[in-house]
């Protein structure tokens, strides 16, 4: 679901990644819920009056019940549903949920507030697992589980009973510098190292890129996305999409773009990982935002920002 305004209050645009098509949608639901996450499946997980979690198909309006979210968040957090200023969007925004492998479970996660909730549709409660040692990373759902980073290398979400366990071993990260990303980069799991790194007076960031074998639980360095797909990097969620599907000259193979929620954006468009040469940031206008006309990777870099709402631009126009 792209960020952009549109005549009417409650139609959205939403992006086939894997296709570049493009369609607008009327949401009547916006107009009275909240939107948590959209989800790996096409899905809008929605909250109504800060307590009623529902699970919306936006193409076909099916909307289904999920427990409520007070029986899944601690006594703790239940006032901060209800102060309206509070920084709802970043706190609760649960980038990474979805529907588990079995199809009847669903997946959400408060990646900020270190927990995850399991429940099936029609339940009374949410099951909590809650995890500690997160680093600064964007979790994700691939191939029907979840995966996120800690610590102790790659996790991925055990159903009987809900753990987290070691999918592949962890890696060299600085916890107060670096960040690390996964992605579906097109069926395959990559994940993102975003380094910082000090060099004198000097500073600058790299991007490593991983692929992440679940066979023998090991990161594999590589140099290449596959030669045909892009990536936008954001903090809470990366996305991967083909270059063919899209205008040309559009978009670059082999390239990270970065999302307006990665502080370097304001000077790195792009890190282009062949020859690690990296492509300068348009000038920023004084609301924050690249000058108009607004081009296919500013669309991009916003629709999987977080905590951007009040600078919104306007689609790709054919």
């Amino acid at each position: 679901m792209l960020r952009e305004p549109l005549a009417a209050p409650n139609r959205r645009r939403f992006l086939n990644s894997s296709t570049g098509e493009c369609v607008q949608v009327d949401i009547p639901e916006l107009h009275d819920h909240e939107v948590l996450a959209p989800t790996a499946e096409g899905l809008l997980v929605l909250l109504h009056a800060r307590k009623h979690v529902r699970l919306l198909n936006p193409l076909t309006g099916q909307l289904t019940q999920l427990p409520q979210l007070t029986t899944l968040l601690p006594a703790m957090y239940h006032h901060k549903l209800s102060v309206r200023n509070y920084h709802f969007d970043t706190d609760f925004a649960a980038w990474g949920s979805g529907i588990a492998e079995d199809d009847s479970t669903v997946v959400l996660c408060f990646y900020a507030l270190h927990m995850l909730g399991v429940a099936k549709p029609g339940g009374q409660s949410w099951t909590l697992l809650k995890f500690s040692d997160p680093l600064r990373t964007a979790p994700l759902m691939f191939a029907g589980r979840f995966y996120c980073i800690t610590i102790d290398g790659v996790m991925v979400l055990e159903m009987d009973p809900p753990r987290l366990v070691v999918a592949a071993t962890r890696m060299q990260i600085s916890l107060e510098m670096d960040s690390a990303h996964l992605v579906d980069n097109g069926g395959v799991l990559m994940l993102v190292h975003r380094k910082f790194l000090q060099s004198g007076s000097e500073s600058r960031r790299s991007y490593d890129v991983y692929r992440v074998d679940l066979d023998s639980k090991t990161l594999f360095a590589v140099n290449s996305l596959g030669g045909e797909r892009a990536l936008f990097l954001g903090m809470s969620c990366s996305l991967s999409v083909p270059i063919e599907g899209f205008p040309s000259g559009s978009i670059s193979g082999d390239t990270i773009y970065l999302s307006y929620d990665v502080h370097e954006r304001n000077e790195t468009e792009a890190y282009h990982l062949v020859d690690r040469s990296i492509s300068p940031s348009a000038s920023f206008n004084l609301d924050g935002l690249a000058p108009q006309p607004y081009t296919l990777v500013d669309c991009l870099s916003l629709c999987n920002t977080v905590g951007y709402e009040d600078n919104v631009v306007g689609f790709y126009e054919d």
